[in-house]
């Protein structure tokens, strides 16, 4: 394993560093302003590339380059510490890859002025097996075209830990694949939804704060999401939206949403052990004509007009600390 110093100076010294390096090489690149479109592919596997001084390693795209890294049909690349900003279509793209590190990294002001797709600050295609973590993405993407991470037909990948923050349309949207995890990120001020599933199934949703967001926080479009012990207010739409079956909401601190803290338009969902309060269209809303969902042991409390609104049949309400569930 060599250790493979950068410096400033070359419009293509990282890229130099790449096409040198062989398997379980370390890319060490030194502080400075980098304006390069970095590509690592098959034949590149297991490389690091690490800042020296974290988030002093800069890549600008000066809104002329689509991105800073593209990883594809390559395994095993940490990408670590860098600074990204000023750039056309993304910060970082895996495509085809898996077990790769994207650890502690800047990614800021993506124009998304691009023919070609919604902006990114991450997004893993077709890949398995990532750890996205204690990463900084805002301000992707200009109005209603930019995502803070995105995963697309990947399975098995972990967002963990980071700050997904004021991006023009979602703060994390995944579609297609399977069992993959979201834990412990604060999602806020995204202009849509907080977190959006679609066609992914089987995703753990934990510990997460979703604040602020201009749509839900949560909309569940896939099913078998586990949304657990998460803090969700504040959003403009509903806390929780689920539109397929056999999700679990399982205690989370659901409060002040301007719509209804729980939204059900699907069956056999369960609803446990939450806190929903002073949400604006009922705590827990399930519409027409939807079956089949367990509402047990909530604390629901100040919700207007009511706690509980049913609009569908066959649900079953236990133990809940509410007093009043209104059947129409």
């Amino acid at each position: 394993m060599a250790v493979i110093k950068v410096f400033p100076g070359s419009p293509t010294a990282i890229q130099d560093a790449v096409a040198s390096a062989n398997e379980g090489d370390v890319i060490l690149v030194h502080r400075g302003v980098y304006h390069e479109n970095v590509r690592i592919q098959s034949n590149k596997n297991n490389l690091r590339i690490v800042a020296k001084t974290k988030r002093c390693a800069v890549l600008d795209g000066r809104f002329v380059l689509p991105e800073a890294f593209v990883l594809e049909s390559v395994a095993g690349v940490e990408i670590d510490g860098f600074k990204v900003k000023n750039y056309i279509s993304g910060g970082i793209r895996i495509v085809q890859g898996k077990s790769h590190q994207i650890l502690e990294n800047d990614i800021s002001d993506i124009s998304g002025k691009t023919r070609k797709g919604r902006a990114f600050g991450i997004f893993a295609d077709r890949s398995e097996g990532n750890l996205l973590m204690r990463n900084k993405i805002q301000r992707i993407g200009k109005a209603g075209t930019g995502i803070g991470i995105q995963l697309s037909g990947s399975s098995g990948n972990w967002i963990v830990r980071n700050q997904i923050l004021n991006n023009s349309l979602f703060g994390i949207k995944i579609g297609g694949g399977l069992h993959n995890a979201i834990v412990g990120n604060r999602i806020t001020g995204n202009k849509s939804d907080g977190i959006r599933t679609s066609k992914s199934d089987n995703s753990l949703i934990l510990d997460n704060k979703l604040e602020h967001n201009g749509g839900n926080g949560v909309f569940g479009r896939s099913t078998n999401n586990l949304i657990i012990d998460s803090t969700i207010k504040n959003n403009h739409k509903n806390g929780l939206l689920f539109s397929f079956n056999y999700n679990l909401s399982c205690g989370n601190k659901i409060q002040n949403n301007r719509q209804s803290g729980v939204a059900i338009r699907s069956d056999f969902n369960d609803i446990q052990r939450n806190h929903i309060a002073r949400n604006k269209n009922n705590g827990v809303l399930i519409r027409a004509p939807h079956a089949d969902n367990f509402v047990f042991e909530n604390r629901l409390k100040r919700n207007t007009p009511t706690n509980i609104k049913d609009r569908g049949k066959n649900n079953t309400f236990l133990r809940n600390k509410s007093n009043y569930i209104e059947r129409k």
